[in-house]
């Protein structure tokens, strides 16, 4: 089956914008979510000049209705949904201690709630037609021990390990589950929203085009695997090393500067804090 109709989350930035265009480019109409309706909006211009349909939903995902808000304005925009993309995501970027229960929470909900319970609700849809694509957006930073991401790794990690056992459980029905695990991704996302914002500089040798990103979510829908491994070099033998040598991730971060880049962050993040003007803008995309 060709698919036909596809939800992007995140769409409204970074590596959400590539997997839309890429989707697009396979014709497919598509429901753009994320919580600005005029970024939304622009991106959705962009697409139809190519003769798609591109739908927005402005929703925040940490909304715990959100799954069902996206669900319903699917339907509407749609009608059937062949390939959900679960890509949104919020990393606050500051030491653990310093967040509050309901900061935690908010991580949680975007990163690993939200998505299961969507893909929750489309699932029944999916196994009707004997076709569906769920692609979970992952990422390599609990595998790493990157630094000061544990709610967001704990996130991560976990959407990880639903998609493998998904994919599992619903092998013989058409319905597959795809875990993307990304490395560092360069010029794009929440990484170089912040050196904007705060002015420092990073490694990008470690780092991936947004390119790649979206050409693994094409590859997730037309040769489906539990999971697919983007990074620098041999990606799911690196997640295996670090794996079975837990030291072998935080090494590579003292290397490659991410220690102490991530530290100056958290700095920036925690001083913003101590002033009621200020906040801490790491939300989801």
């Amino acid at each position: 089956m060709e698919p036909r109709n596809a939800i992007v989350t995140g769409a409204s930035h970074g590596i959400g914008q590539y997997i839309a265009r890429a989707l697009a480019g396979r014709h497919m109409n598509l429901l753009l979510v994320a919580r600005t309706e005029a970024e939304l909006a622009r991106l959705a211009r962009e697409l139809q000049t190519n003769g798609g349909k591109a739908a927005v939903a402005a929703v925040d995902l940490g909304d715990p209705g959100a799954a069902r808000q996206i669900a319903e304005a699917a339907a509407a925009e749609l009608g059937t949904v062949d390939v959900l993309v679960n890509n949104a995501a919020t990393e606050p970027q500051t030491r653990f201690h310093v967040l509050t229960p309901a900061e935690i929470g908010n991580v949680l909900q975007v990163d690993l709630i939200s998505p299961l319970l969507l893909a929750r609700l489309l699932l029944p849809g999916m196994l009707e037609r004997r076709y569906g694509r769920i692609i979970n957006i992952s990422s390599l930073a609990g595998h790493t021990s990157f630094p000061y991401t544990e709610a967001y790794a704990a996130a991560k990690d976990g959407l990880t390990a639903f998609s493998r056992v998904l994919h599992s459980d619903y092998r013989d029905t058409g319905v597959t589950a795809t875990s993307i695990i990304l490395g560092p991704v360069k010029d794009t996302g929440v990484s170089a929203r912040t050196l904007a914002e705060t002015g420092l500089t990073a490694n990008t040798a470690f780092s991936v085009s947004p390119q790649k990103v979206a050409a693994a979510t094409l590859r997730a829908i037309g040769n489906p695997k539990a999971e697919i491994v983007v990074s620098i070099g041999p990606g799911r033998l690196l997640k295996a090393l670090m794996d079975y040598f837990p030291g072998l991730g935080p090494a590579i971060n003292r290397l490659s500067g991410a220690d102490k880049l991530m530290t100056s962050v958290a700095d920036y993040r925690e001083a913003t804090r101590a002033y009621p003007a200020c906040h801490n803008n790491s939300q989801p995309a």
